[in-house]
């Protein structure tokens, strides 16, 4: 049975999700329930569990705080994190902590219980009791070189660390190709490691050795004479393995700078994400952060933000394809790097979606907040983020089009019922429906292909037209039923209009009258 534990102040929400969904049928036992932080760790360290299930507002010790301390006393436990807030800054924590999932309030309880299944099976697949029992060759390299990379080694730490594994090379120079096989695990199969290590046209089997890193990833640790035969030899594998990525670092003459050359190949093969899969990298490839590189981006990213908060989208889109191209020239930024700058941008316009259409934000968090969890790359960095700006700018058309459509019928309405009024100007209709006049103007230039004057005009001649029809009423009153105080200025009007004085076209409606 899998061991949980549900952490959460509201006694309801805590009861309902222990004791509403069918738990034992699918292997799982709740073994404890807190309502904070506090009482959670106690809990933890007691049962050690394979999974946290917490709030993140909770009294005394908030679910973030407790995660950190989480890892310390239990660090195989996986969280899944519940809020009732769409909070960048809580997503951006949840990243950092490595939570499995980020879900808001209230929570579907098959997608909880779904959600729970997967992070318990890649809890399986990642602590294996083999794996946490026997630590076998290819963990005990993986430990050697994550130490070469986060803590640093002395000389001797790591011409020891090569005798442990038995790594023993002849050569002028030595240095490190690593071989990065992404999320498909190409290099898990005997025919692939093959052909990394039938390399002997290219070099002498007793000069290099094959070495786990990741379960994805290797490294050959190589003893040559001639500088360019690390670069010959991982040119070739990249011909054999065009799916994978390869980088390698700088030859040194000393075996214990091999570690050095390490090191700079995994710099190296960070660029990946900026530049994309199935390349081969190098050291001498990755600029090295300047000032000017690190300003320039900050401007963008600056101009950004103001341009989202403005509800501009196609400024946006411009200047998202510049911080594409400064992402690129800056060439620094790590994976974990990308995901908090696109949770960034994410908070901000899924914001704009909420101010404009409430449908939409329903789900759009939970969804955001997944693709960021899945993202390896600036590409996909880029469509995320280019998607979102795309939902933006359709729900503003749409809405900017409603309101050109409103205003303008609106005015109609208005100038249908008070025609007749002779001090109706565009100024006195704007403030009817609360616009400016210049911005009325426009809207009725952009819906009906004329200004203000000639649709008043328009509309009082055809009224006009229809009284002149009736013999009783005399040329001075419809003048004043159409919104003219002045007769004869409402003969010249109408003369302009239908090439006839009124008299005249009364007349041709009736001959018989005198």
């Amino acid at each position: 049975m899998y061991k949980i534990i549900v952490v959460e102040d509201d006694r309801i929400i805590r009861r309902g999700i222990c004791q509403t969904i069918p738990w034992g049928e699918n292997r799982i036992e709740v073994v404890g329930e807190a309502s904070d932080g506090e009482m959670a760790l106690e809990l933890i360290a007691q049962h050690q569990p394979h999974l946290v299930i917490s709030d993140i507002n909770m009294p005394f010790l908030n679910g973030l705080d407790m995660a950190r301390q989480l890892k310390e006393i239990s660090p195989q436990t996986k969280f899944i994190f519940l809020t009732g807030y769409e909070d960048f800054s809580y997503a951006q924590q949840a990243v950092q902590l490595k939570a499995f999932d980020y879900l808001l309030k209230p929570v579907d309880s098959e997608l909880l219980l779904e959600k729970v299944k997967e992070a318990l099976a890649e809890w399986s697949e990642t602590f294996s009791n083999e794996q946490l029992l026997v630590e076998s060759r290819a963990i005990r390299q993986q430990k050697f070189f994550k130490q070469l990379m986060t803590v640093g080694e002395t000389e001797t730490d790591i011409e020891k660390g090569l005798a442990e594994l038995d790594v023993h090379l002849d050569g002028t120079y030595y240095s490190a190709i690593i071989v990065h096989d992404g999320c498909e695990g190409k290099l898990q199969s005997s025919l692939d490691k093959e052909i990394v290590l039938n390399t002997s046209t290219q070099i002498d089997q007793d000069k290099f050795h094959l070495l786990s890193v990741t379960d994805n990833e290797w490294v050959l640790l190589i003893g040559h004479d001639e500088t360019v035969e690390a670069v010959g030899l991982a040119t070739f594998l990249l011909e054999q393995l065009p799916d994978v990525t390869l980088a390698y670092g700088r030859p040194y003459t000393n075996l214990f700078e091999i570690g050095r050359s390490f090191v700079e190949a995994k710099m190296a093969l960070d660029l990946r994400y900026i530049l994309g899969t199935g390349k081969l990298f190098s050291i001498d490839e990755k600029v090295t952060i300047g000032e000017q590189s690190a300003e320039s981006l900050k401007a963008i990213d600056t101009k950004l933000i103001a341009q989202i908060k403005q509800g501009v989208p196609e400024k946006v889109e411009e200047l998202l394809e510049e911080f594409h191209d400064a992402i690129i020239d800056y060439q620094s930024l790590s994976l974990a790097d990308l995901k908090v700058m696109t949770l960034k941008y994410a908070t901000l316009l899924s914001f704009e979606i909420d101010r404009w259409s409430k449908d939409e934000a329903s789900t759009y968090s939970a969804h955001v907040y997944q693709a960021v969890m899945e993202m390896n790359s600036l590409h996909d960095m880029m469509q995320i983020i280019r998607e979102l700006i795309q939902q933006w700018s359709e729900i503003l058309y749409q809405k900017e089009e409603s309101k050109f459509k409103s205003h303008v019928d609106l005015a109609i309405h208005y100038m249908n019922e008070y025609y007749s009024d002779s001090n109706l100007t565009l100024q006195k209709l704007a403030k009817m429906i609360h616009v400016s006049a210049p911005y009325l103007s426009n809207l009725f230039k952009l819906e009906k292909g004329f200004n203000f004057g000639d649709y008043l005009l328009e509309l009082r001649m055809k009224k006009a037209m229809e009284l002149l029809r009736e013999e009783s009423l005399k040329t001075y009153e419809i003048s004043e039923q159409v919104g003219y105080s002045n007769p004869q200025y409402f003969s010249i009007c109408f003369k302009k209009y239908t090439g006839h004085t009124p008299a005249e076209f009364k007349k041709k409606l009736n001959p018989n009258v005198s």
